[in-house]
C-alpha cells in the first residue's frame, strides 16, 4: 500500500523521484513559472532530470498534456539524505547569505557537511575549487536563484562525476528556519505560495502577480521549448532514458561549463540577496 507524505502527497511517487536525485553523477533541478521565465536554456537543457514544483507551470503542462507530477526539493531531499544516501556521505551546501548554509547543515544530522555561502564563498570556489573536490561530497546541494544555480551544477557535475548534484531554490534558507518550512496542510491544500507571499512579501509579490501573468502569456511558447529538451514522463522532464555505465547519465553533449562566466554570473549576483526559488 503507498505510503502517504505529510499533506497528501504520494510518498511512493517521492521516494521514486529521490532515487533518481540521489544517482550518482545525477544532475537535477526543478521548475516554477518564475524559475522557468528566468531559465538558462542553455544550462537547462543539459539537466539530467527536471521536476515541477509549481501549481500555475503544472496546471500549464496538464492543460498541453503532459501529466507530471508534483515534486521539489524540500519534498525530495530530505528522503535522498534519510534514505538514500549512507550514514556517512559527505554533502555540500552552497548557497544563501552569509552563515545559513553552516545553520541549515547543523539540521543534517548525520551528514559530514561543507558549506560555500552564495557571496564570497561561491566566489571563491569557482576560482578554486580544491577545497570541494577534496572533500569528495556523495551529495552537493545548490540554492542560488535561477539560471545560475544551473550553471553551477552543471560546472560542479565536471568536477564530481561521481557526485549527485541537485538545486534546491530557496530550501537551505527554510531548512536554516525549520526542518519542515511549511506545514502539511500547506502542501495538502497546494498553499506553498500564499504561504510564502505571508512570509517574504516584499520578494514574492510581484512573482506570483505581474509575473504569473507574464507566464501565463507565454506559455504555449515556453512549454514547446520545454518539449525540446527531452521526454515527459510521470516525473519530469528525464533525460537518462539512455543511461551510461551503472544507470549514470553520461552527459552526451554537455561542455565542460566555463568558470570565468560563472563567476560574472555570481560577481552580478553580489550586492543583492542571492536569488531563490
Amino acid at each position: 500500500m503507498t505510503d502517504r507524505c505529510p499533506g497528501g502527497l504520494d510518498r511512493e511517487f517521492l521516494e521514486r523521484f529521490a532515487r533518481e536525485a540521489g544517482r550518482p553523477g545525477a544532475v537535477v533541478t526543478w521548475l516554477n513559472h518564475w524559475s522557468l521565465l528566468h531559465a538558462d536554456w542553455p544550462a537547462l537543457s543539459r539537466m539530467r532530470l527536471i521536476g515541477f514544483d509549481g501549481t500555475l507551470l503544472q496546471m500549464v503542462l496538464h492543460h498541453h498534456g503532459h501529466r507530471v507530477g508534483r515534486s521539489s526539493a524540500d519534498l525530495v531531499l530530505p528522503i535522498v539524505l534519510d534514505e538514500v544516501l549512507a550514514p556517512d556521505d559527505r554533502v555540500a551546501l552552497i548557497g544563501a547569505a552569509p552563515g545559513v548554509a553552516a545553520a541549515a547543515a547543523g539540521r543534517l544530522g548525520r551528514h559530514p557537511a561543507i558549506v560555500f555561502d552564495g557571496y564570497g564563498g561561491l566566489e571563491a570556489l569557482l576560482a578554486d575549487p580544491s577545497a570541494l573536490v577534496d572533500v569528495a561530497p556523495r551529495l552537493v546541494v545548490i540554492g542560488l536563484g535561477a539560471g545560475l544555480q544551473e550553471r553551477v551544477a552543471l560546472q560542479i557535475h565536471e568536477w564530481l562525476p561521481d557526485a549527485a548534484v541537485v538545486t534546491a531554490g530557496g530550501w537551505l534558507d527554510q531548512l536554516d528556519h525549520a526542518e519542515q518550512y511549511f506545514p502539511g496542510w500547506v502542501h495538502r491544500m497546494r498553499l506553498g505560495w500564499a504561504w510564502r507571499i505571508v512570509h517574504e512579501p516584499r520578494r514574492l509579490c510581484g512573482r506570483y502577480t505581474i509575473e504569473a501573468a507574464r507566464f501565463l502569456l507565454g506559455a504555449g511558447a515556453l512549454v514547446e521549448l520545454l518539449e525540446t529538451i527531452g521526454p515527459f514522463n510521470g516525473l519530469g522532464i528525464d533525460r537518462c532514458t539512455a543511461p551510461g555505465p551503472a544507470g549514470r547519465w553520461d552527459g552526451t553533449g554537455a561542455a565542460p561549463a566555463a568558470s570565468a562566466a560563472l563567476l560574472r554570473g555570481a560577481s552580478g549576483a553580489r550586492g543583492r540577496e542571492p536569488a531563490r526559488g
